[in-house]
């Protein structure tokens, strides 16, 4: 792919946002004193012409050769491809990922391995997260599932059985699968994270016996829509997930915000259990344990962190204020922390007129060159795109 030249950049102006965030007041933006530049997109190597058709942030990672790979697309629309290269400038769809379990209708799916409330799984694979095992090379996914999409006859949301989920009111997961075969094919393992409230309502049971469902209204729709974050030198593998809450009379999200859980970075080739941040610490458990969120009004976040600012980046899309806007607003936000909890106000770009941004944003390091999630200098990427379109990038620069 070309570099873009910094002499073509724009200069970018910041617009302050409020925030509702824990303490958002309290914890200074670093890169509000900073002038950033952003350049033309570019294509990345994620594309409809290829047959993914990317939903969400797609999940990167290096193996202990220094390969760069990547997991792009989700399993009811094309296919999900697994790439790989030395950077973004290279890389290239490796093979097709292949599931050794189905998908689609609750009769069969996830190898009838339950949800944690009981209720048989359905539906489809979004990944949004990569590890590779040091010590054994095995490939571990996190994937974001849902119940009203993909469900062949089983799907249900908020109000019942459906087609497509009316407003987005259908359940969330976050799965974990892995491979023994450098990303070819995929045994599932289980359920990682679940909402501390179970996946269905009063107005409908899945099948969950004498489980009470949420009482109509205000309701959680579940963990998803997520990233991870992957300490280089530390020993901790973070996700940080959503949170949504529908109101079901006004047809609209009433609230999105995001979580963290962590576990463990092992070398023996096992996956640990997760552990939710709440009050104060991780101390509860990855399925129906209680949390607080890290940040407000924050869709899809995902962390990045600059050795330059000495601090984390958090990119992310808030709520739609505006009818004309949606149920999220497709531009991005930007946060930065010290810590990954305590989160300053955000900040927005312009380019050409209008807010920089898309549904979906990830800030990479430049190019993805070395570790995606750590930016050494004063560039970076940021990759973007919408619901099952191609991945674009612009480089920026501080």
């Amino acid at each position: 792919m070309k570099r873009i030249s910094l002499s073509t950049l724009c200069v970018l102006s910041f617009l302050a946002i409020s925030c509702s965030g824990k303490r958002a007041g309290d914890v200074p933006n670093i890169l509000a004193s900073e002038t950033v530049t952003v350049g033309e997109a570019y294509d990345s190597p994620f594309l409809n012409r290829f047959d993914v058709y990317q939903d969400g942030t797609v999940p990167m990672y290096r193996d202990a050769d220094d390969t760069l790979w990547a997991l792009s697309g989700h399993s009811h629309m094309g296919h999900i491809g697994v790439f790989r290269g030395t950077s973004l400038d290279d890389m290239k769809e490796a093979w097709p990922m292949t599931l050794n379990f189905k998908t689609g209708n609750a009769a069969e799916a996830f190898s009838g391995i339950c949800y944690p409330e009981g209720v048989r799984p359905r539906g489809s694979v979004w990944p949004f997260g990569l590890y590779i095992c040091p010590g054994t090379g095995r490939f571990f996914c996190f994937f974001h599932n849902e119940t009203g999409w993909n469900g062949q006859g089983s799907a249900y949301d908020a109000f019942g059985p459906c087609e497509t989920p009316a407003y987005d009111s259908d359940f969330r997961h976050i799965g974990l699968m892995h491979s023994d075969d450098r990303g070819k094919t995929w045994d599932f393992d289980r359920w990682i994270l679940t909402s501390e409230n179970v996946c269905f309502t009063d107005r409908y049971n899945p099948g969950a016996g004498s489980m009470v469902g949420q009482p109509s209204g205000i309701i959680d729709l579940g963990t998803g829509d997520f990233s991870t974050f992957i300490e280089e030198d530390g020993e901790w593998i973070y996700i940080i997930y959503n949170k949504i809450a529908l109101d079901m009379d006004k047809g609209r999200f009433h609230s999105v915000d995001s979580y963290m859980a962590r576990t463990r970075k092992r070398s023996d080739g096992v996956m640990g259990d997760f552990v939710k941040y709440y009050e104060g610490a991780f101390c509860e458990p990855g399925n129906f344990g209680r949390e607080t969120a890290i940040t407000h009004d924050t869709w899809h976040s995902r962390l990045a962190y600059s050795e330059k600012l000495g601090c984390y980046l958090m990119a992310s899309s808030p709520i739609g204020k505006t009818p004309e806007e949606g149920i999220i607003a497709d531009y991005m936000e930007v946060r930065t922390s010290q810590d990954m909890i305590n989160w300053s106000e955000p900040l927005t770009f312009e380019k050409d007129g209008k807010r920089f941004g898309n549904h979906y944003q990830a800030i990479i390091s430049y190019h993805g060159k070395g570790n995606p999630s750590v930016i050494t200098g004063n560039e970076f990427t940021v990759m973007d795109c919408h619901n099952g379109t191609d991945v674009r990038c612009h480089d920026f620069r501080f």
